[in-house]
């Protein structure tokens, strides 16, 4: 696997808090997004040559961390909890030797850290005010002195001992201070070993093209870019300058692959609307624009059919009734507005790439409106199939042997093998998430596969299958029969990459946008995986 951008600190997505160590051997990086599992880390860096060196996990949010003058010492300071309860924790660790010792502060968090000299460090405390009337954290200092810092075995077991607390006003609760942009600073270091690095916004949607281009859609930096096969930028369309305009990180490439159509969402997030732009890929201009008065989800079809649907994607929830679904040609052109009804988040997830047919999913049944509100549920989902002759229900998303209780769609591929044709897709249960392979258009089930993690994009290349995962990990199956042959972290080097989009390029590459702003590239392994199942 290669990223792309190759750039260091892979961590990093946003340009958080660094520090470099007195010695100027060592540097820290608070790394972001935290992953799955919710445990903050912080990653350490030779700053010589930039190299990894070592990821401190976490128990609690990380509020502050220096380094000691002159020591190769990190203190981290923790904290997580509410106005009415809260815990801390004061990490040291020592780089060369990886070794960690911590004291933990129950009731309080740990709010700032500084090294009067070499021999102190000052610690300040916040437990919440629970007194209504006076609401707020009532914080505390104090100061633990010693001649020797290194090699502290147990912290619990009074390796370090304080003097006494001394209560400071809230406004004088010491942050710590940053004379420049922490991306400034990475960007320096960066230099300094003759590396670029950038600010990177989460990825959330990537496309491969004929030629080995990429197209990325990140979540507010640019609209949509385009990156040579190499990885090199070579345009970028910016997200139009507007208070409330975002990427919808929504991207439909036309079948010709010369044009694709974006979403921009405008609007507030109790009444957001979607701007379409139409971009060619050629150079990155805006051909067209088209407006629908809702929050769009894309859907398309192979031949260059595509439609809006409204997502419903709002906050309060919509108080209307949803907006009709217009179809599109290629180049923009209106045929015609489908009435789907109501979609939510275990509707919209429903987008099947690869189909021949428009698909989408459809609550089948009576809905109960309050004042113009929906207030439950359709009773069943059905997977349905518009063309010009109107809606056609196909078949249940539920299926024989389905856990009860709410069901909901996720991504999928329309396959054709020697068993025909059919749709592999996920659903989500309350006891747990699925891949089915089902028969077109019947749906009768093929096979399953529990897949145990919130599956983040589904596709297919000669035969196999690849899925990609919250939980770090793709894996590839056999389309026919689903058997797993290949699992793997999304890793490059020692970082593993968190997704939020993939996708098959037309050379077999799969191509995994990530939470950090990078696009991972699994290729020829991708295409060519070990035969023995997998194990786990």
């Amino acid at each position: 696997m290669r990223a792309i951008p190759d750039e260091p600190f892979p961590e990093a997505r946003w340009p958080y808090p660094a520090v470099v160590s007195g010695d100027g051997q060592w540097l820290a990086l608070v790394a972001t997004p935290a992953p799955r599992d919710g445990r903050p880390r912080v990653a350490v860096y030779r700053k010589g040559d930039l190299s990894p060196w070592h990821v401190v996990e976490l128990d609690h949010y990380v509020e502050v961390f220096t380094f000691h003058p002159i020591l190769p010492l990190l203190a981290i300071g923790t904290e997580r909890g509410d106005e009415w309860e809260r815990n801390g924790e004061l990490v040291l660790f020592e780089p060369e030797p990886r070794r960690r010792t911590s004291l933990r502060f129950p009731g309080e968090g740990v709010t700032a850290l500084r090294w009067i000299d070499e021999r102190r460090l000052e610690v300040t405390l916040a437990e919440p005010n629970r007194c209504y009337d006076d609401p707020g954290d009532i914080s505390t200092r104090c100061v633990a002195e010693r001649d020797e810092w290194l090699g502290l075995e147990d912290l619990e077991g009074g390796g370090l001992t304080f003097g006494p607390r001394v209560a400071v006003e809230q406004e004088d609760v010491f942050r710590q201070p940053a004379a420049d942009r922490p991306g400034d600073r990475l960007a320096a270091w960066a230099a300094e070993a003759g590396r670029p690095w950038g600010h990177r916004d989460a990825v959330m949607a990537v496309e491969g093209l004929r030629d080995g281009r990429m197209l990325v859609a990140h979540l507010s930096s640019s609209l949509l870019a385009c990156r040579s096969a190499s990885g090199d930028l070579l345009w970028s369309v910016p997200v139009p300058e507007d208070t409330f305009h975002r990427s919808g990180g929504e991207v439909y490439v036309a079948p010709d692959g010369h044009t694709a159509w974006v979403t921009v969402l405008v609007g507030d997030s109790a009444d957001r609307k979607t701007l379409l732009q139409r971009i060619d890929l050629a150079d990155g201009t805006v051909l067209a624009e088209r407006r629908v008065d809702f929050p769009a989800t894309l859907v398309d079809r192979a031949d260059g059919a595509w439609a809006a649907r409204d997502s419903r994607d709002l906050f309060p929830t919509a108080r209307w009734a949803p907006y009709e679904t217009p179809v599109f040609t290629p180049t923009g052109r209106q045929l015609d507005t489908v009435a789907l009804g109501e979609c939510d988040s275990s509707y919209r997830g429903f987008r099947v790439r690869r189909s021949p047919h428009l698909l989408f999913l459809q609550g089948i049944g009576e809905r109960l409106f309050v004042q113009g509100y929906s207030s439950e549920p359709c009773p069943e989902k059905w997977v349905v199939r518009v063309a010009p002759e109107g809606i056609e229900p196909l078949f249940p998303l539920r299926w024989g042997t389905c856990p009860t209780g709410p069901i909901g769609g996720g991504p999928g591929v329309f396959v054709e093998d020697g068993l025909g044709q059919a749709i592999v897709h996920v659903c989500t249960t309350l006891d747990g998430t699925y891949l089915l392979r089902r028969a077109f258009p019947e749906g009768e089930v093929v096979w399953t596969y529990r897949v145990d993690a919130t599956v983040v994009g589904v596709d297919a290349h000669g035969g196999l299958l690849h899925v990609t995962t919250g939980e770090r990990e793709l894996l590839t199956l056999r389309q026919e029969d689903g058997e797993v042959l290949r699992r793997r972290p999304t890793a490059v080097g020692p970082h593993v990459f968190l997704p939020r989009c993939m996708s098959v390029a037309p050379n077999g590459e799969v191509l995994i946008g990530t939470a950090e702003g990078r696009i991972v590239v699994c290729g020829q392994e991708a295409r060519d995986p070990d035969v023995h199942p997998a194990a786990g």
